[in-house]
């Protein structure tokens, strides 16, 4: 059955958190019994993902599709399929003149199949090429493990979850401990913000030894909730260590983010 319009953007405001109690229980309803309007559901998440990636939702749509939408694991990994695929993409040249006389086809037959194959493409709906762009993605990830190499170990992690502690001294705070198994190649930490953190924003997170050493940890993660990152084993000697998290929003200055993470290797 055709959806109307009407029903595509009452969806679209369903993921968003954007309904009354009202409204959307009517729409969990249609959910469970219309196939088709299950569909439209699919359909405008890939296009709620698409707009996000682009930069083309408003500063409360934005924030709502933060807060509510990317609640599930499964449209965070949709998420992050999208966000790996524009990443490549943009990376990648634009051919030049030269380039292009190149490769166009001897045959006026082939160029026209070219010419027709790009124009149909481009007249698709874009939430139409987004899902295709994501399948795409999910397909060749799914090769890459299917024929990766069957003798290499399996690696292991421990893992930690931290809040913020108030103070920044360590010997005035109960440390959470962690053992670290011989097989363990890293400890994966996520931290616990006071305030949500923004996916919008750039995290920095910075460890402390007992010698007082101080180094830089790439981010691992983000979501609604935790930053996370991982710490290589051979870097954990048996010791206390603390975590520093610190945020940057788009034309901000830096700054921290809630106080000092405080953890102990055994």
């Amino acid at each position: 059955m055709m959806q109307h319009a009407g029903d595509h953007e009452e969806i679209k405001l369903y993921l968003l958190g954007n309904l009354s109690e009202d409204i959307g229980k009517r729409v969990e309803e249609r959910l469970l019994t219309e196939e088709s309007f299950f569909e439209e559901l699919l359909i405008a998440e890939v296009e709620l993902i698409d707009e996000y990636v682009a930069g083309d939702l408003s500063g409360g749509d934005r924030l709502r599709f933060e807060q509510h939408f990317l609640l599930t694991p499964e449209r965070r990994q949709k998420l992050g399929f999208a966000q790996a695929l524009r990443r490549y993409t943009s990376a990648l040249p634009e051919p030049s003149e030269s380039e292009l006389a190149q490769v166009r086809p001897a045959t006026a037959g082939t160029t026209w199949w070219a010419v027709r194959l790009r124009a149909f493409w481009s007249g698709q709906p874009r939430a139409l090429r987004a899902a295709v762009a994501l399948a795409l993605v999910v397909v060749v990830a799914g090769a890459m493990w299917l024929y990766r190499p069957r003798t290499q170990p399996a690696q292991t992690f421990a893992t930690l979850t931290l809040t913020a502690s108030a103070s920044n001294r360590a010997d005035a705070v109960q440390a959470s401990r962690v053992k670290l198994s011989p097989g363990d190649v890293a400890l994966r930490v996520y931290l616990t913000p006071p305030e949500p953190p923004s996916l919008s924003a750039r995290y920095r997170v910075e460890l402390d030894n007992d010698a007082g050493e101080t180094k830089l940890l790439e981010i691992e993660g983000q979501d609604t909730r935790s930053v996370s990152v991982f710490i290589p084993a051979t870097q954990l000697a048996r010791g206390r260590y603390a975590l520093r998290l610190f945020m940057a929003d788009a034309g901000k200055a830096e700054r921290r983010a809630g106080g000092s993470y405080f953890f102990a290797v055994e």
